[in-house]
Formats: structure tokens, C-alpha cells, sequence
């Protein structure tokens, strides 16, 4: 007997509304076509899904799927029902500075220093793994968007972009 696959589909993770507004607003950005736009933040949900369910893996974004996760969460309230609705938790995002040893964190409320740092955490971008779980997670990936050369400089700490265990 055979197990068929199931594909997950980013857009059931968030309102019809919240998709077009979350795409509109990628679209200020020039270079985006509708299209791009929407394989980007579908990318981006993906990325987060998975984040959400692999709190013990470490992943980060490509620099095509960051730019959609930094829109949606500066869009804060669609973004904050996303994360607390999927996770119980928010999803904090802490860029790196040039020049830092640490690396960007991405931590949950009770772990998170008062830069937003987990003083445990670290490590190099993981593109290959992070992969590896979003396709796992049953997720279909954009090969134009995680492209190994395009690491962006984000990824989540030990522990995943929410609550750490440890």
C-alpha cells in the first residue's frame, strides 16, 4: 500500500484578505511581479510553518523569502494573529548587525534578552536544512527563491523562531 503525498498550501494559513494585503504590499517593491510576489510570501508561510514545527532545528531564510517575512511582520497585526494562531506564540525576528560574532536570533518572549538576543544561541545559515524541513513540512519549494548564493542574513536561533525547550 502506498502513502499519497499531501502538499500543504501557504495560502490555507491565512485569510483571503490577509493574502492579498500581505502580496499587495510586497508589490511596492518594484521589482516584484504579482507572481513573484505571491511565490515569495507562499515561501515565506512555508518558512514559518515550518519554523513552527521544528523548535530544535535550525533555519534560516533566503534573502527573496526574508524580504517576505519582514513585510508580513511589519504588517503586525495580521502577522501576530498568523503566529499565535499556529503556534501559541510569536515569532520574534532579530536582524543581524555587521560585524556581531552571534549571528541574527530569532527567539520567543521568555527567551529573548532585552536586545532581543538569546545569549545561547548562534550558528551559520543553514539554507540545505532549512529546505529539508519546509519539504518535509509538505510544502513545495521555489527553487528561484532558495537559491544557496542568495542566503540572507537571518536565521533562527538553536532552538527555532519562537519559545525554546532549551
Amino acid at each position: 500500500m502506498s502513502t499519497a503525498v499531501v502538499i500543504r498550501d501557504p495560502k490555507a494559513y491565512v485569510t483571503p484578505d490577509v493574502w492579498e494585503r500581505e502580496v499587495g504590499l510586497l508589490l511596492r517593491n518594484p521589482e516584484n511581479t504579482r507572481e513573484l510576489a505571491e511565490a515569495k510570501f507562499g515561501q515565506a508561510i512555508a518558512y514559518l510553518v515550518a519554523c513552527g514545527e521544528n523548535p530544535d532545528l535550525l533555519m534560516g531564510p533566503s534573502k527573496q523569502v526574508d524580504e517576505a517575512w519582514h513585510s508580513f511582520m511589519l504588517d503586525s497585526v495580521p502577522y501576530h494573529f498568523f503566529t499565535s494562531r499556529h503556534f501559541g506564540r510569536s515569532i520574534h525576528h532579530v536582524p543581524d548587525l555587521p560585524g556581531t560574532a552571534a549571528g541574527v536570533q530569532c527567539v520567543g518572549d521568555d527567551k529573548a534578552m532585552p536586545d532581543g538576543h538569546d545569549p545561547k544561541a548562534g550558528g551559520p545559515l543553514v539554507l540545505e536544512q532549512t529546505i529539508k524541513a519546509i519539504k518535509a513540512a509538505g510544502f513545495e519549494i521555489d527553487p528561484d527563491l532558495w537559491g544557496m548564493e542568495d542566503a540572507a542574513d537571518c536565521n533562527q536561533c538553536h532552538a527555532g523562531c519562537h519559545d525554546s525547550p532549551k
